[in-house]
C-alpha cells in the first residue's frame, strides 16, 4: 500500500511526559533499520538494539549537565562508527514542532544520523519502511524525517538532485547550470527573487543534511550498489529523470504504480460493486466520472444480512469481531457505512469520481478500528446539510488513516471527526460548506493536516477538540469562514507552520495555545489577496 506519514516523525507526545527532551527509561527509538530501547541510569543511556536479521546494536550517551535535550556520545569509537560519528559528538533530543528525535551532529552542527521516539515494535516499523519506498520522493522531503537506510538506496547524483529539490520547491534560484536545467523543466518549479527570503521548516532542515552527510560517505561503506547493467539502475534512472512508472519521480511528484504485489485491485462503477470489492490488503478504484450515492444500497437489509462479511446493525461499534466488516449502521435519518478491522486497504478515485449520501447525520466513511487506510483523489459529501451529529470522514479507535487529494464538502457536522484514533493526516484537500465546524477531534495523538484549504464554514466553533497530542497545521489556509464563529478551542498544545489565517482576531478562540512558525494573519476573512490553488482531486 501506497502512503506516506508525516505523523511518523512526530511520535507520541505522551510518552515524553513533563520532561519532554529527557531520554525516557524503556522509551524506543527507531533509525530506519534498528529499533532501540533506552536504559537509564542516572546521567547515562544505554541504548540496545534488534534489526530484521540480528541483535546486538548498541551505544551509550552521557546527559550534560544542565542542558536540557544534550549529550554526548559514550562508549566504544567502534559503536559510534556504526552511527558514522565519533565518541564525544554531540546528540541532540529534539522537540521541535510537534516532533520527537535524536539528532546525532558533527563538529560543524549537521546532523549524521537521526532516530525517532516511537510506540511501536519492530515489526511494524519495517512495514512501515517497505511502505514509505513506494512514496513519491518529493513529497516525502519536505513530509518526513528521512534516515541512513532510507537514503541508501539512491546514487550521490541521485541524491544531489533530491537535496536541492528542497530548496527548488520554495523556488530557490540556482547558480549551476545543470540544476537551472534540470528544475526548469518542471512544471512545479517558480524560482523566486531572493534566496534569503527562503525560510525550511525542521523536516526539510534535517533532511538537507542528513542527505548532504550521505553523499560525503563512500558507497562501499553505506550499502548503495551500482548496478549499472541491472534492470534495478534503469528504475534509478528513472527515479530522477521522471521516465516510466517507478514510484516517486521527482520531476513530477508522480503517484507510482497502484498495484503493490501481494494486494488485490477492484475497478468499480457502481454502489454494489463497491461493497463487494471492499475488504483488507486490496486497492478499490472508482471508475473515472462515477458519482456513487452509497445510500441507494445501504438502506436495503438484504444485502447485508446472512452475507458473509457483511453486517445489518443499530450500533456498529456493539459488534465484537475482529474479523474485516461492512456494516450498514443506523444513523438519525438513515443508514450508513461502517467500515470495522480493514487493514492496508486503499479507496481512490480516478478522474471526477465521487461518493455521496443522502442522510444528514451519517459519515460518508466511517473507519472503525482501521490499519494503514488510505482515501484519495475523490470528491465526498452529502445530498444535504445538517445539524447535531454526523460528518464525512468518521473516524474511531485504529490508527494510520491517510486521505490524500479530497473535496470533503456539506457535511451534517465536521468535515473531520477522529475520536482515539492516532497517526492520520489530511492532505492536499479542502473542507467547505460544512454546518458545524471544520473538524472535531477527541483523545487523538499524531494528527497532521499539510497544505489543506478550510473554507465557507459555520457556525460554532470551527476546529475543537480534547486531549489531543501532536495535532499539526502545515501550510493550511483558513479563509471566508463565519467570522463570528471561533476558529480554534483546543485545550492542549498544537502546531502551526507556514499557515495563512484569514479570521478576525477577536475571534480565534486559543490561538494562544499554538506553537507558530512562519503563520501569517489577516482580519478579513474574504481578503482579497486570497487565491486559488490547486488543491483537491487532480
Amino acid at each position: 500500500m501506497i502512503r506516506i506519514l508525516l505523523t511518523m516523525v512526530m511520535c507520541l507526545c505522551a510518552l515524553c511526559g513533563v520532561q519532554a527532551q529527557t531520554i525516557q527509561n524503556n522509551s524506543r527509538w527507531w533509525d530506519g533499520s534498528v529499533l532501540y530501547t533506552a536504559k537509564v541510569v542516572g546521567n547515562k543511556v544505554t541504548m540496545t538494539g534488534i534489526s530484521e536479521n540480528e541483535g546486538g546494536f548498541k551505544f551509550e550517551l552521557n546527559k550534560v549537565e544542565g542542558k536540557q535535550g544534550e549529550y554526548l556520545l559514550a562508549g566504544t569509537e567502534e559503536q559510534a562508527m556504526a552511527l558514522r560519528a565519533k565518541v564525544g559528538w554531540r546528540v541532540q533530543y529534539v522537540r521541535q514542532d510537534g516532533m520527537y528525535f535524536l539528532a546525532i551532529r558533527n563538529p560543524k552542527g549537521d546532523a549524521v544520523w537521526q532516530m525517532t521516539l516511537t510506540p511501536d515494535d519492530l515489526k511494524h516499523h519495517i512495514n512501515f519502511e517497505r511502505q514509505v519506498e513506494q512514496e513519491p520522493v518529493g513529497e516525502l522531503l519536505s513530509n518526513w524525517l528521512m534516515n541512513t537506510t532510507y537514503l541508501g538506496r539512491f546514487s550521490k547524483d541521485e541524491l544531489r538532485l533530491m537535496r536541492n529539490e528542497v530548496l527548488a520547491r520554495h523556488g530557490w534560484k540556482f547558480q549551476s547550470k545543470d540544476l537551472q536545467e534540470y528544475f526548469g523543466k518542471q512544471p512545479w518549479y517558480k524560482p523566486g527573487k531572493d534566496n534569503n527570503a527562503i525560510k525550511l521548516h525542521v523536516i526539510e532542515q534535517l533532511n538537507i543534511q542528513l542527505i548532504k552527510s550521505e553523499e560525503a560517505v563512500p558507497d562501499s561503506e553505506r550499502g548503495y550498489m551500482d548496478m549499472s547493467s541491472s534492470t534495478y539502475n534503469k528504475d534509478l534512472k528513472e527515479l530522477v529523470i521522471g521516465e516510466g512508472n517507478f514510484p516517486g519521480g521527482l520531476d513530477d511528484d508522480g503517484r507510482g504504480p497502484d498495484e503493490v504485489d501481494g494486494q488485490e485491485y477492484f475497478v468499480v462503477t457502481n454502489e454494489s460493486e463497491f461493497l463487494a470489492a471492499l475488504g483488507s490488503n486490496r486497492t478499490v478504484a472508482i471508475a473515472a466520472g462515477v458519482h456513487l450515492n452509497l445510500s441507494r444500497v445501504l438502506e436495503r437489509e438484504d444485502l447485508f444480512k446472512k452475507r458473509p462479511g457483511r453486517r445489518w446493525a443499530s450500533i456498529a461499534t456493539d459488534i465484537i469481531s475482529k474479523e474485516p466488516l461492512v456494516v450498514s449502521e443506523s444513523e438519525t435519518d438513515g443508514r450508513q457505512l461502517a467500515l470495522m478491522n480493514m487493514k492496508n486497504l486503499t479507496i481512490k478515485g480516478e478522474q471526477n469520481a465521487s461518493i455521496e449520501v443522502d442522510p444528514r447525520y451519517s459519515y460518508t466513511l466511517y473507519f472503525i478500528n482501521c490499519e494503514n487506510v488510505e482515501v484519495h483523489n475523490l470528491t465526498m459529501g452529502h445530498t444535504e446539510g445538517g445539524t447535531c451529529s454526523g460528518g464525512v470522514i468518521g473516524v474511531r479507535g485504529g490508527r494510520m488513516i491517510f486521505v490524500k487529494d479530497c473535496d470533503l464538502y456539506g457535511c451534517g457536522t465536521y468535515g473531520v471527526e477522529l475520536m482515539e484514533t492516532s497517526d492520520f493526516t489530511l492532505m492536499n484537500s479542502n473542507i467547505h460548506d460544512c454546518t458545524y465546524g471544520i473538524m472535531e477531534l477527541r483523545s487523538t495523538m499524531a494528527v497532521t493536516f499539510t497544505r489543506c484549504d478550510f473554507f465557507n464554514n459555520r457556525e460554532y466553533t470551527l476546529i475543537e477538540g480534547w486531549e489531543n497530542m501532536g495535532l499539526t497545521f502545515n501550510d493550511c489556509r483558513f479563509f471566508a469562514n463565519w467570522g463570528d464563529a471561533p476558529l480554534f478551542r483546543l485545550e492542549q498544545t498544537f502546531y502551526m507552520n507556514n499557515c495563512k489565517i484569514y479570521h478576525p482576531s477577536e475571534n480565534l478562540g486559543t490561538i494562544d495555545n499554538a506553537e507558530k512558525k512562519g503563520c501569517k494573519f489577516y482580519e478579513n476573512p474574504l481578503d482579497n489577496s486570497i487565491e486559488s490553488r490547486e488543491i483537491g482531486p487532480k
